[in-house]
């Protein structure tokens, strides 16, 4: 298995009816978040689930449902990824010269 079999991917579901999106996950193993919704969209429902390519594969080729669209919108390990090596790995309350140790930063932001 390689690494991209392991990566999490952010997935779409797209069916006519909230009904048809119950009868397609039922039974499923896919991540639906701490808080899952379905979004209404013009004459659809979407809801987003987190899988692994594995996953999706299976999902697949196991379950056909008539009007029920499975749509892989990024690989959210990834992202994850890119949005860490955004993040500076310093701590930002010691100054360079260590003089500012356990106090806040200052500026204008709010004072806690």
């Amino acid at each position: 298995m390689s690494d991209e079999d392991e990566d999490v991917h952010r997935i779409e579901l797209r069916a006519q009816t909230v009904e048809d999106l119950r009868a397609f996950l039922d039974g499923t193993d896919l991540d639906l978040g701490c808080r899952p919704a379905v979004r209404r969209r013009p004459g659809e429902f979407v809801v987003e689930v987190y899988a692994t390519m594995p996953q999706v594969q299976r999902l697949r080729a196991s379950r056909s449902a008539p009007g029920v669209t499975v749509s892989v919108v990024e690989n959210a390990t990834r992202t994850g990824q890119a949005r860490q090596a955004e993040v500076g790995s310093g701590n930002r309350f010691f100054g360079e010269d260590r003089r500012s140790a356990g106090r806040p930063p200052s500026g204008l932001g709010i004072k806690e």
